[in-house]
């Protein structure tokens, strides 16, 4: 039969130790690799895009629907790829340029 043991554990070693079981259980449930091999690159979520660019959830939503970035629907999500929206964001920059420039004019 199990026995219990008391003894005082100081609470911060207490929570290393209850994370790293959790972290170790929450390995055996999670595939090693969630979504499928792609051969384009890595792909983004719309919120690491919207970090990354510095644009609300709004704007990523009207920037994929007027064509601006490319979204992927992935396993019920949409997911961008890394290098398109770094090439976007080169085509949005030199677009600005153009549009302050002529506004200046």
């Amino acid at each position: 039969m199990d026995s219990i043991i008391l003894h005082s554990t100081p609470i911060p070693e207490l929570r290393a130790m209850i994370g790293d079981i959790v972290e170790e259980k929450l390995r055996q449930f999670k595939p090693a690799n969630p979504m499928p091999p792609q051969t384009n690159g890595e792909y983004l979520s719309r919120k690491e895009v919207c970090e990354l660019l510095k644009i609300s959830m709004a704007t990523l939503h009207y920037w994929t629907k007027d064509g601006i970035l490319q979204g992927y629907r992935i396993g019920g999500r949409v997911l961008y790829k890394a290098a398109e929206v770094m090439d976007s964001l080169h085509e949005i920059a030199s677009f600005k340029g153009k549009h302050q420039h002529m506004m200046s004019r």
